[in-house]
């Protein structure tokens, strides 16, 4: 190989590397001109000089040359190699996996729901709406169990490797880990047995190979180790497959059902006190199975649940029946739902209540259904399908606004290729499905009424869980416990100066405004379109919304309504940004240009951009307006005269040092000078999805494609930087966010469609632990002078005084200068 040999002979020897890790080729006297960033693994022992920095700097992940900003302070390339002390802690999940195809909701033994959401398994309270999670997980939860008792749930994970995890729901601790080698793929369906032996899993193989582990088996040194005991192929197909596995009700348990796509159901006997192996070269067991026989109309079998008593099995069907089995036949059907303009209405969910003497069935119409059993009468009708704007209206606490009707499409750009004319647009989806039912042991107890109410818990497929109930008078009562997106969310923007206040979009045309300080939805609005990105107006008057077909729409922030809408791109609206003078709108579009409008003359276009060789994925103002950067996926950096209107090619034609962190304020592009350390190993320019730097400064937050949320220091300058990671999400993190105030972070992911809330902890708030102690002994000294004497002065007087008390150790913490003193007291 000529090149190698001649790079061997003639530039090796001259490469160097100074104290910074910078690698050059020293062609000249004095400062080099260009270099490779590279971070040596040493430490920096030496000395930093500054002027051992290369002028231009060469990054792997970014075809733009950068340069280090004249005022830089070297010695910041030190603080890149220290973890952030600032934290993340994961406060709030917002969402609920509504397209698992096995059960996804259950009740814990104290009356809470449980439900997954990506990597995490979340505990919500019915009434307050404080939630726990176990989040030990890896990638995407694809299945859920839990216990007859309540107290033991078991989660199974796609990826590789694949496993399942048995946990502890009150101490959210792992107990086993189980089936690592065996399952591939995927974990479809768990299932533990009555008496807390057992567990048996579904693998996503070809052949949804199913075992049986001892959960109970210990090593030889005594410690636990779930061994397989029997196994058995459930049926070949393209998995996933598997939509019921459940244990039979009963001590100690040695029957439970499969269903699986395709009306396929299996009754499988195990006996665990059978010796001998049935294989001998696995040396475990071979199950035996008895094949129920559905009848020849029917296609699918969506649901199922046991009797309580274990008598029986009830399946829902496609065409609208609820079958009862006895054994491996049918003995009784009931007739739950019709047809809807010609189609037969699925029955997707099913559940009884405690006592038994009732069934719940759920439609794929959205209509959760009363039953009588065994006599099978109808008892009550509750009407779930409902728009997001409906429920949110009767749900209460949030205000909901209609969709503007949709306005005739225009058949294409003018002047633009006849692809775009003939694009397929993404379309909202219409889903209704209610596809988990719980009927809650604790009674519904309303303020002010002395009776208790039946209660269940539904989740539908726009991951939506409602609580509902009927009152004195009949009728039906909603509350929300979960509302969310349930299409793919990408779009994120915080509040300008309402501080926990942020906006979502998403791919299900949904406006949301949260508050990430009262942990809810504020107001939403349907929206005309699909939609991929957001931003807010610096007066907050205003929200900018990028569609996924090339529109983009104004909305007052008072009724989320749309006030102008604007076609100027083809395809979808990837990056959008208000400029800090409030008079432009940067739209980055995926046909590769920047439109640039003028909110001064009513959001008219004002000139389009172009340049990049690939679409856009990061805007940014600089903080006087004048200029613009844009990132693109072909990993380029261009600079833009926004009064102007040409492109910047040259440093001197430049207003501002396009490098200086403090020109472009709370950065959100991915590339640049003081961003190149913020990409992981073999990166390849695309794996970093969105940055936004805090209001301090000194942090910056990121989102990947590996689930990832992390925390690196600011400016992050160096290669393999240090930083904080967290995981939650289980696939690509589309977006990442701090809200005003820098009190919390907020990320989206993509498809599995949740966005989360983290709280973050800063560390210049030296005193948080101090405040926390003398606000929680305080208080807790209030609670005791309660028990003695009336409730609500004691309780208001602990709580003064501890507010009391901590201003006062944040005065004397602002006039002294040691922390001694601050750490005695």
């Amino acid at each position: 190989d000529t090149s190698l040999l001649s790079e061997m002979v003639f530039v090796q020897p001259y490469i160097e590397r100074n104290a910074f890790g910078f690698e050059y080729t020293q062609n000249c006297w004095g400062r080099p001109r260009e270099g490779y960033m590279k971070l040596r693994s040493a430490g920096f022992e030496e000395a930093l000089d500054e002027d051992d920095v290369p002028a231009r700097i060469n990054y792997g992940y970014c075809e733009t040359t950068v340069s280090p900003p004249a005022d830089w302070d070297v010695n910041d390339i030190k603080r890149c190699t220290e973890l952030p002390k600032s934290t993340l802690q994961l406060e709030r999940v917002y969402g609920c996996l509504g397209k698992t195809i096995c059960p996804n909701l259950y009740e814990t033994h104290d009356g809470k729901v449980l439900f997954t959401a990506a990597a995490v398994a979340v505990i919500q309270h019915v009434e307050s709406g404080a939630q726990l999670f176990y989040n030990n997980h890896t990638d995407d939860i694809t299945c859920l169990t839990i216990h007859y008792a309540g107290k033991i749930a078991a989660t199974g994970q796609m990826g590789k490797p694949c496993y399942a995890l048995v946990w502890d729901i009150d101490t959210q601790e792992t107990m086993y880990r189980v089936g690592d080698g065996y399952f591939e793929r995927m974990v479809e369906a768990l299932a533990i047995s009555p008496n807390e032996q057992y567990l048996v899993g579904v693998g996503g193989d070809n052949n949804q190979s199913m075992g049986i582990f001892d959960l109970k088996a210990v090593d030889e040194a005594g410690d636990p180790c779930p061994t397989m005991v029997c196994e058995n192929q459930f049926a070949p197909g393209v998995p996933p497959m598997m939509t019921f596995l459940e244990w039979k009700p009963g001590m100690p348990g040695v029957t439970f059902v499969g269903i699986a796509k395709g009306k396929l159901l299996r009754f499988f006997d195990f006996e665990p006190e059978k010796e001998g192996a049935d294989d001998p070269e696995s040396g475990v067991q071979m199950l035996t199975d008895r094949k129920g026989i559905a009848p020849r109309d029917v296609r699918e079998l969506p649901c199922a649940a046991w009797a309580m008593d274990g008598s029986c099995l009830l399946t829902g069907t496609n065409n609208g029946d609820v079958l009862i089995w006895t054994g491996v036949t049918v003995t009784a059907t009931i007739k739950a739902y019709g047809l809807q303009r010609g189609n037969p209405i699925s029955v997707t969910s099913a559940a009884f209540t405690p006592e038994g003497d009732k069934l719940y069935t759920g439609g794929s119409d959205g209509k959760l259904k009363v039953w009588s059993y065994p006599d099978g009468e109808l008892l009550d009708t509750h009407n779930m399908a409902l728009s997001r704007g409906e429920l949110a209206s009767k749900c209460g606490g949030a205000e909901a606004h209609k969709a503007k009707p949709k306005q005739k499409k225009d058949k294409g750009i003018p002047g633009a290729p006849k692809a775009a004319v003939n694009k397929v647009e993404k379309k909202i989806p219409a889903n209704k499905s209610i596809v988990n039912i719980i009927v809650l042991d604790t009674k519904k107890k309303v303020k002010g009424d002395p009776n208790e109410y039946e209660q269940v818990v539904i989740g539908t497929e726009r991951g939506m869980l409602l609580n509902v109930w009927d009152d004195s008078n009949g009728d039906t009562q909603f509350k929300s416990l979960m509302a969310s997106h349930y299409g793919e969310v990408s779009g994120l923007g915080p509040h300008p100066f309402m501080k926990g206040v942020f906006a979502t979009v998403g791919e299900d045309g949904i406006l949301n405004i949260w508050s990430a300080l009262e942990k809810r939805i504020m107001k939403t609005a349907e929206l005309p379109h699909p939609a991929r990105n957001c931003c807010w107006s610096p007066d907050g008057k205003w929200i900018a919304v990028g569609y996924c077909d090339g529109y983009m729409g104004i909305y007052d922030t008072t009724y989320l309504r749309e006030r102008v809408e604007n076609h100027n791109a083809r395809e979808d609206i990837d990056a959008i940004k208000w400029s800090p003078n409030g008079r432009w709108i940067a739209a980055g579009s995926h046909d590769n240009y920047i439109d640039i409008y003028d909110c001064t003359k009513g959001f008219k276009f004002a000139h389009r951009f172009k340049g990049h060789t690939s679409f856009i994925t990061h805007v940014d103002f600089s903080a006087d307006s004048r200029m613009l950067m844009s990132n693109c996926a072909a990993s380029e950096i261009l600079y833009w005269d926004v009064v102007n209107k040409r492109q910047l090619r040259a440093r001197a034609d430049m207003p501002h040092d396009p490098n200086d962190p403090k020109t472009w304020g709370r950065m959100t592009c991915v590339m640049g000078f003081p961003v190149m350390g913020i990409w992981p190993d073999f990166s390849d320019g695309t794996d970093v999805n969105a940055l936004h730097v805090s209001q301090t400064g000194d942090i910056c937050v990121t989102a990947d494609d590996f689930g990832e949320v992390k925390l690196f220091n600011f400016p992050c300058v160096t290669e393999d930087s240090s930083f904080r990671a967290y995981r939650g999400h289980s696939s690509f993190v589309n977006n990442v966010s701090f809200v005003c105030g820098d009190s919390h972070v907020v990320s989206c992911g993509s498809a599995d469609l949740t966005v989360m809330q983290w709280r973050y902890d800063s560390d210049r708030d030296a005193l948080s632990p101090i405040k926390n102690a003398v606000a929680k002994l305080t208080v807790s000294n209030a609670f005791k002078k309660a028990k003695e004497g009336g409730w609500g002065a004691s309780i208001k007087e602990g709580v003064m005084a501890a507010a009391k008390h901590v201003e006062e150790v944040e005065t004397k913490q602002r006039n002294t200068r040691g922390s001694m003193e601050l750490v005695n007291e």
